[in-house]
């Protein structure tokens, strides 16, 4: 067998190898999984509220939250922060959540902000449709409840 032949022997295998080896680039990728989001109940005079709930990506690629929407208010990811004993919150245009980590959303930390609230959508109990829009995974579409409670 003479050399040329060898490296096309060799490559052959390592192709091969990489078809069938469970490390394959398709493996890589975010499972992003959305859990217990909720909208606070704001009282009628008020024209903004907050959100809460957890983005969990269980894969093993980071991916970035890039857009959120609702058709039923103006939504932003903001995240509150202490300057000199006065709490601001920050928007967040987009934000990266790691391979194996978690967005917790609570309050005092990061949260989504409703603004330009109508008040025959936002009633205790009602749903709220929001679009999570992520650069890998694409858009998910979560149900959150209108609740005036943690429970």
């Amino acid at each position: 067998m003479n050399k040329q032949q060898m490296i096309k022997n060799t490559l052959r295998l390592l192709f091969i190898l990489t078809i069938f080896s469970g490390n394959s680039f398709a493996d890589s990728q975010p499972d992003i999984q959305i859990e217990n989001f909720w909208i606070v109940l704001a009282p009628d005079v008020a024209r903004s509220t907050a959100g809460y709930g957890v983005i969990r990506n269980n894969g093993n690629e980071a991916d970035t939250l890039v857009d959120i929407r609702s058709h039923a208010a103006m939504v932003m990811l903001h995240k509150t922060e202490i300057d000199s004993g006065m709490a601001q919150m920050i928007h967040m245009p987009n934000i990266v959540i790691e391979a194996g980590s978690s967005l917790i959303l609570e309050p005092m930390s990061f949260h989504l902000m409703f603004s330009d609230l109508t008040s025959a959508m936002f009633n205790e109990g009602e749903n709220i449709i929001l679009f999570l829009e992520f650069e890998k995974s694409g858009t998910i579409e979560v149900k959150a409840p209108i609740r005036s409670s943690w429970h």
